[in-house]
Order: C-alpha cells, then structure tokens, then sequence
C-alpha cells in the first residue's frame, strides 16, 4: 500500500490489483480473486511493469518483478525478476537485487519521553523470541507488554494485549523502553523493528538476517549471547530517540523504497531482467 502511494506521489499512475473490499487513496483498486492466476485481461493495457507481491506463478505477459517477502526454505523455482528485502536476504537466494522496505513516517507518532515498559511486538514463536524475552523481563524485574498474539506464561509485571493495529500500535511503539526482538532466525527485513525506530524507540535484537544493516550501535543493540541481551536492557537509556527517527527517514521511508523500485522498474521494461 505504501509503495503504491509513494509511487503516485512520485507522478505514476498506479494500479493496486487486490481483493474484495481493499482500499486505496491514491491507487486505482482492480478487484483480483485468489482463482485469478492469469493476470492478462486483468492488467490495464497501459501498465509498463507487475510488480508481484504474492503469488509468483501468477501468470502475465508484461514485463514484471516478484518480491520474496520471506525465505525460500522449500527450495522451490523463484520468479526470474525476484527481489530481496535486505542484502543479507538477498546473498542467501544467490542473489544482489535487493530493495529495503519502507514506511509513512506521518502515521507513526514519534515521542522522546518513554513510559516504564518494553515491548514485544511480533508472531508469538521461539524464532521470534519471545520466550527470550519473558525470561529478560521475569529475571530483571522490568515490565514487557506483549503484542502480535497471545502468551499464557504471565506475571505481575506482564501484559499480554494480542493482536494490535493501528493507533494502539503506533501508541505502544512509541511509549516503549525500547523493543526487544531477539530472532533466533534469519530475518528478511523485519517492519517492526523500523516502525519501532520511526517511533523514536530503540531495538534490542541480535544479529541475524537483516538486522546489522537496519540497527547501528546510535539507535539499538545487536546482542550474540544472553548477557549482550541483559546489558542492552540495562544501557537502553543511552539510546538518542531522535537519532532512532533519524535512521529511519534517512533510510526507510515509502518515498525511498519507491526511487529504489523504480530504477529496477525501468531495468526490466528496458532489458527484461534484472
């Protein structure tokens, strides 16, 4: 959505191929049904590019691109003009054709002062680390809200609120100590730990997939052991939120992603490939 609304801002007309009942402000919305794989009489005459976001044996005739917006453990044939979300993703596919995600920073609310808790946000699973950090919270005695679904395992001082979207996200991002995201595996791209950062919150996570190139020592810590984790918690004060923002609107914003896109845009309708 944010890359389809960066590129109307940036003077494209844009198509949002979609289902039922999506919505978009600045992009024209073409229904697609999940039985729709051929994309040929579904895609306007006057489109250059597809760019596929799902579904990579979606048939069509136009010059396109497919982004993986996970890994390909399966192994399985990928599309021919396919992008990473992170370099290191993209080193692991074979490949150098990466383009970092981005975000509105408008939709975020960005805040310097931080109430007492920190925050997980994301699947509750033992790849994201979650359990890692209970067990941060329970042994060092510091609140932890929880967010992205439910954990049964509570204390005193944990919270567990589900799923949360919209203005409660953006409120819990930007209240929080910091985010604490200790993946145990290798992450893509990971949006949270930017809209974390966009939110002037700092990230305490460790160094795997794409994490070294998202979080510099200025806005978070890259952890390798349980006690790397432990001193983040305890030095997260030293964490400038204004460089946090910084990193992102620097780095990580829709505008960005979408002058990134576009030169691969024109490479394909130019060459055909990447």
């Amino acid at each position: 959505m944010w890359l389809a609304s960066a590129l109307v801002d940036l003077g494209h007309k844009v198509y949002l191929l979609a289902q039922k009942g999506t919505r978009c402000e600045k992009a024209e919305v073409i229904e697609v049904k999940k039985e729709d794989l051929n994309l040929d009489g579904i895609v306007p005459e006057s489109a250059q590019i597809v760019h596929l976001m799902q579904v990579p044996n979606r048939k069509v005739s136009k010059p396109s691109i497919y982004t993986l917006a996970g890994n390909n453990s399966s192994g399985r044939e990928l599309h021919p003009n396919t992008l990473y979300l992170s370099r290191n993703h993209a080193i692991r596919h074979g490949s150098t054709h990466f383009v970092y995600n981005g975000l509105d920073p408008k939709k975020y609310i960005y805040r310097e002062k931080k109430d007492d808790y920190f925050l997980y946000l994301s699947r509750i699973s033992r790849k994201k680390g979650v359990d890692i950090a209970v067990k941060l919270a329970k042994e060092m005695g510091f609140k932890l809200v929880i967010a992205g679904g439910f954990w049964f395992d509570l204390s005193r001082k944990i919270r567990c609120v589900g799923r949360v979207g919209g203005i409660k996200k953006a409120q819990l991002l930007a209240g929080a100590k910091a985010l604490i995201f200790p993946i145990r595996w290798e992450e893509p791209f990971g949006n949270v730990v930017i809209e974390a950062l966009v939110s002037g919150t700092p990230v305490i996570t460790t160094p795997h997939g794409s994490m070294p190139e998202i979080i510099t020592p200025d806005v978070g810590f890259l952890c390798r052991n349980y006690e790397d984790l432990k001193s983040a918690v305890a030095h997260v004060d030293s964490i400038d939120p204004k460089r946090c923002r910084q990193r992102v609107t620097e780095n990580f914003t829709a505008e960005i992603m979408a002058k990134n896109c576009l030169k691969y845009y024109e490479r394909v309708i130019r060459t055909g490939h990447l």
